[in-house]
């Protein structure tokens, strides 16, 4: 009977087990630095809003800016929010902004080109709070809104009134 223990096979296996070791040897140090110089830390309340804001417009701490512009609004009347149609920044801004402007009721408007001018032509002013403008440019005729780093806009039609 022969040994199913070769020579050639043993010194596989020390191999493969030298390159194991020589893997946690060197992976367990740098793991442990990482681990300790960046811990995780809880995140605040809107902390993945103001995460997804900043990363989209830039502008830090947003999020709190957004849910009191929006609570000095009459709940009466709908925010509406134009997003550009296959644009996934502006997606996620106007979903963002919908979720902060809670419990308004909110109307999404996809529009295909940059400009909505005749979709705010068909909005009664007076039944509306707000315009939403994510990433797209507002209309030059529109009184000019708060800004929001770069791509989001808020137009308060009700202060106008």
């Amino acid at each position: 009977m022969t040994s199913r223990w070769s020579y050639g096979r043993i010194a596989h296996l020390l191999l493969w087990c030298g390159l194991a070791v020589a893997l946690v040897a060197v992976s367990i140090p740098k793991i442990y630095s990482g681990a300790t110089e960046y811990p995780l830390r809880p995140g605040g309340a809107l902390h993945t809003t103001d995460s997804y804001l900043k990363f989209a417009t830039g502008a830090e701490g947003a999020s709190k800016n957004l849910i009191s512009m929006f609570e000095s609004m009459p709940m009466s009347k709908p925010i509406v929010i134009f997003i550009h149609k296959g644009d996934a920044f502006s997606s996620g801004l106007g979903m963002t902004t919908a979720y902060l402007a809670s419990p308004h009721a909110v109307r999404l408007c996809e529009i295909d080109g940059t400009h909505p001018d005749n979709e705010l032509s068909l909005i009664n002013p007076d039944k509306v709070a707000a315009v939403v403008f994510c990433r797209l440019t507002r209309p030059a005729w529109l009184p000019p809104g708060k800004v929001f780093g770069s791509g989001l806009e808020i137009v308060s039609i009700w202060e106008k009134r």
